[in-house]
């Protein structure tokens, strides 16, 4: 047998094979898989479950130990100067505390409540009354609160009808002029102070 055929009879059934999965590639509609998406260290991006993952090690050893920038305030706030008037946090600073999850945060026109009349010639009052005129109001940061990782929902009004003082979660605050945070509100923390208590400690008490 001559040579050429020879190649040709070895290459025949290549050919055949080629052609068949060729045909049947070409007659197959079906819609092809979606492409997994790639992988992002951002999980918040990725999806809208909550996850204990941080972006990077140094965020997950600063959430560990508690460690959390200083807040800075629009200004300093004279915490001890109204303890000392007479007022308590949930008066009027904080008075939605009483009624519900959150203890909110003066507004311009909480302070004005007051210092519409007392002590209006001082030139802060005098920068409040300008930022209400302006339609302005303050832009506070919060000092205490849990990461979303924490999973924590806390309610203030129960801690207050159970009579647990302001500064069992926000130390003695009302001695401060900015307010800082000098309780670590972690999880030891939190159980210790329900046994302490008898308060429930199961895990839906707190974390949803």
């Amino acid at each position: 047998m001559p040579a050429t055929s020879k190649v040709r009879l070895a290459i025949a059934p290549w050919i055949a094979a080629s052609t068949v999965i060729g045909g049947c590639t070409w007659i197959d509609d079906r819609t092809p898989p979606p492409e997994p998406a790639p992988y992002t260290a951002n999980a918040a991006a990725a999806s809208r479950v909550y996850t204990s993952a941080h972006p990077t090690i140094r965020a997950a050893a600063r959430d560990f130990f508690g460690i959390r920038p200083v807040a800075v305030q629009p200004f300093a706030f004279p915490h001890r100067t109204h303890v000392e008037e007479g007022l308590t946090c949930t008066e009027v600073c904080h008075a939605s505390a009483s009624r519900g999850p959150r203890a909110g945060l003066p507004s311009v026109r909480d302070c004005l409540t007051c210092h519409d009349t007392i002590a209006a010639e001082r030139p802060l009052i005098q920068q409040i009354t300008a930022l209400a005129d302006r339609g302005f109001d303050f832009e506070w940061q919060r000092v205490y609160g849990f990461g979303t990782q924490a999973h924590v929902r806390f309610n203030h009004a129960p801690h207050l009808r159970a009579a647990v003082g302001c500064a069992t979660c926000h130390g003695e605050i009302g001695r401060q002029t900015v307010a800082q945070r000098t309780v670590d509100l972690n999880m030891g923390f939190c159980v210790g102070c329900h046994r302490s208590k008898g308060a429930p400690t199961d895990c839906l008490t707190c974390h949803f």
